[in-house]
């Protein structure tokens, strides 16, 4: 819990600052227009940081380095609101971006490589509910606290979770995980046959890739962007009942996951992919169709559901195939090739909709929803025929 404690925190500190930034901006006289490179300039530094970040983590005593990375993205975040000019703003949030995308990839490969197997469907299901419920609270956060001390304090404020949950870690340490990469931890793994991380990336790294790639591109382009416009112009919601069918599916995912959990446990991975890769496609495919409010919100609680279960698996399907050694890179490059897709999403799919419609940019989201889902089942399936095939290699030779 404690490890899903410190990324959720990570991402509260720029999920604080999304509700006051055009406030902040707005008190030193800075154009609005300088939102879209903010947001830019975090997204880049995600981007160049995951990778890095996760191979130092076969070099770098894994507690040292995250509370290092945490206390410096703190202070970043805190100082942010001494900026008073562009130049200076930009720069807080590119180091903010290299920061907070190297934090939540060390944490997620610390949680990937640690976990127990038989519990990992329920560490990387806590790990999406802490996230779902920090997303929420950051921006509830900034919202209330911007009125009491201004926007400029607002940023220090941010710093004071991941603030909290050092304290947390110095008080009560998360042992299993700190050992990151020990002899012990190599020597319990046992990974699925085929290419080990570090040779040429296997076609599992491949699909991992893709599937991250295509989730981010669905959630800032769909659920960020393309859902909410369409909600309004012919889904029959307001904002406030937009809002209230996001909550409901976010809810219905949160009381879900303990359900995914126990599946994943035991074995499912194939049998979750496919009806949620089926699901979002067809929630995504039906959007411009439905003109009654209902209807409209049924489709968002689908596609969160199937957002939530397909955003668990990675996880768990990284820490069967890999050793503990590779989690941190294999864990970076998919968070890259996320993050690609969140800054490459929005851009594309309302490049669509602006030339063939939006039936074709729902067609575009759907279709990633398929190929995400079946990329990842396609490589499952290979690494289970190669786990056969190495068995009865192996029984033969014997």
């Amino acid at each position: 819990m404690l490890v899903c404690a410190l990324i959720g925190t990570a991402q509260m500190t720029w999920g604080v600052t999304v509700p006051i930034m055009p406030l902040y901006l707005d008190s030193y006289g800075m154009a609005v227009g300088l939102l879209g490179p903010l947001v830019a300039a975090f997204a880049v530094g995600r981007i160049v940081a995951n990778i890095p970040a996760g191979l130092a983590l076969r070099r770098l005593p894994a507690r040292a380095y995250l509370r290092t990375v945490l206390l410096a993205l703190a202070a970043v975040t805190a100082l942010t609101g001494l900026a008073t000019s562009a130049p200076a703003l930009l720069a807080f949030r590119l180091a903010a971006g290299v920061l907070g995308g190297a934090a939540v990839t060390v944490g997620f490969a610390l949680l990937v490589a640690g976990a127990p197997a038989e519990r990992r469907g329920a560490a990387m299901a806590t790990a999406t509910v802490v996230q779902m419920s920090t997303a929420g609270a950051g921006a509830l956060l900034g919202g209330a606290v911007v009125g009491l001390v201004g926007p400029a304090w607002t940023f220090a404020v941010a710093a004071l979770p991941v603030l909290a949950c050092l304290l947390w870690d110095a008080a009560r340490p998360a042992a299993r995980y700190w050992s990151f990469g020990t002899t012990a931890d190599r020597g319990t793994h046992r990974p699925l046959p085929g290419r080990r991380f570090g040779a040429r990336p296997s076609w599992l790294l491949l699909a991992l890739c893709a599937e991250a790639f295509a989730t981010f591109f669905v959630r800032f382009a769909g659920e960020q962007g393309l859902v909410p416009v369409l909600a309004y112009e012919s889904g029959g919601l307001e904002p406030f009942t937009l809002g209230l069918a996001t909550a409901a599916g976010t809810v219905a995912s949160l009381v879900a996951m303990p359900f995914i959990a126990r599946w994943v446990d035991a074995g499912a991975r194939v049998a979750l992919l496919v009806p949620a890769g089926t699901a979002g496609a067809v929630a995504f495919l039906c959007l411009p169709f439905l003109h009654v409010p209902m209807g409209f919100a049924a489709a968002i609680v689908a596609y969160s559901l199937a957002t939530g279960v397909i955003g668990v698996l990675p996880g768990v399907i990284t820490g069967d195939a890999y050793p503990p050694a590779a989690a941190g890179g294999v864990i970076g490059f998919t968070r890259t090739a996320g993050d690609l897709g969140a800054a490459l999403g929005p851009l594309a799919v309302f490049a669509v909709a602006g030339f063939a419609g939006y039936e074709a940019a729902c067609a575009v989201l759907a279709t990633l929803f398929v190929v995400a889902a079946g990329g990842l089942v396609a490589a499952l399936l290979r690494h289970r025929s190669l786990a056969t095939t190495t068995a009865a290699a192996l029984a033969a030779a014997r």
